[in-house]
């Protein structure tokens, strides 16, 4: 019996290490990407050069760590362990609040003041975004700040207990809305709005693994948004609406956008989501205008889920102020790299400019767009 348990733990150990090498070399199973960003080691190349600096040797080691047989596999399993026995998380920037809510750090560092950049430079993003407000009021257009959600101001209370602090700190994203208010810049506070609706939503406005608004959450703000430009342009626009959702407790992009970053080999059940299957309103005329909205990833979601699409006529989306995806593109998810486009030109055939970033970049807000627009319209003040 003994001999038995010897040969079988021989075989089972001999065959675990023969895996890995029938995996590179046969490629018998499907292991999937990795979700997230990855950078591969390129394969080395010989030269006399890397030879004598002992660099290819460094070089192969990189490349046969990334590309061994069911590293995917293996990565897998080592977060699992992590996450399951441990509460580690192997993505970097991801914390783990209490009930399972996922948070990146900055989030938090941004809700507790501890990125605050001060009064001044903020005062001056307000001053030159109120000059060109009134500049393109003055042609009909409309230039409006949105301030988006951020997952630290809806769930503070899941936030780990080492993150609280009892300080009292000014946070960039207050102290833009106040700077605002005062100016009369005009601007939406979809992050007050968003919490005005957590005790009362019958759907997830903040998915626990997911670090942006829920796909329903942003067809909302789209809407919010739609009203204010109907409102301050004295247009009718058309509007998403929907009579039938499809309730899953499978994400789709990128409702579970950090938990997907983990890579688990079973990753939990976290939330039941709704999406709508939205269409919009066509039973009186309606005016669709051209829009660009500059800002970070929180606009993403209006094409995903095809309300950009479905309210506006041409439109495009300046992402961080470098990249451009338009109307014409988007399905082909190409973009137009911002260095070298005709911007400025392309600013003034709009009839709505939205600047929306989460109120963590608050201090940021279009990304260098108001910088360089106030610049253009105001040279040398």
């Amino acid at each position: 019996m003994e001999q038995v348990v010897k040969k079988g733990l021989f075989i089972l150990v001999f065959t675990v290490l023969l895996l890995p090498w029938l995996q590179q070399n046969v490629f018998f199973i499907d292991c999937g990407s990795m979700r997230g960003y990855f950078t591969e080691a390129p394969e080395a190349t010989l030269s006399v050069k890397n030879w004598f600096k002992d660099s290819l040797q460094i070089q192969e080691t990189n490349y046969v760590n990334d590309h061994f047989g069911l590293r995917q596999y293996s990565l897998r399993l080592n977060g699992q362990i992590d996450y399951t026995l441990f509460q580690k998380m192997d993505y970097s920037g991801a914390v783990l609040g209490s009930d399972n809510y996922l948070y990146y750090a900055n989030y938090i560092e941004a809700y507790y003041g501890l990125d605050y950049v001060g009064y001044d430079p903020l005062y001056d993003q307000a001053r030159k975004l109120k000059a060109l407000q009134d500049t393109f009021a003055k042609m009909g257009k409309l230039i409006v700040a949105v301030y988006a959600p951020c997952k630290a101001w809806f769930y503070p209370e899941h936030i780990p207990m080492q993150w609280r602090s009892s300080k009292v700190r000014p946070n960039n994203y207050k102290t833009c809305v106040r700077i605002g208010d005062s100016l009369g810049v005009k601007q939406i506070d979809l992050n007050r709005w968003y919490l005005s609706l957590k005790d009362t939503s019958k759907e997830v406005l903040y998915p626990k693994w997911g670090i942006h608004w829920s796909n329903y959450g942003s067809i909302l703000a789209m809407d919010t948004i739609v009203r204010y430009i109907e409102q301050a342009q004295h247009i009718h626009m058309p509007h998403p609406t929907w009579t039938k959702v499809v309730h899953t407790t499978e994400g789709r992009d990128p409702d579970n956008d950090i938990g997907n970053t983990l890579n688990l080999l079973l990753p939990p059940k976290t939330d039941i989501f709704c999406y709508p299957e939205v269409h919009f309103n066509t039973d009186q005329p309606v005016t669709k205008p051209n829009l660009i909205f500059i800002g970070d990833s929180y606009s993403i979601n209006f094409i995903r889920t095809g309300v950009m699409q479905g309210v506006s006529g041409k439109w495009q989306m300046w992402f961080v102020f470098k990249k451009v995806v338009d109307s014409s593109n988007y399905i082909s998810t190409a973009y137009t790299i911002m260095e070298g486009y005709d911007w400025k030109s392309e600013m003034k055939k709009a009839d709505c400019i939205v600047l929306l970033n989460t109120a963590k970049n608050a201090n940021i807000l279009a990304n260098g767009f108001i910088q360089e627009a106030y610049a253009y319209y105001f040279p040398g003040r």
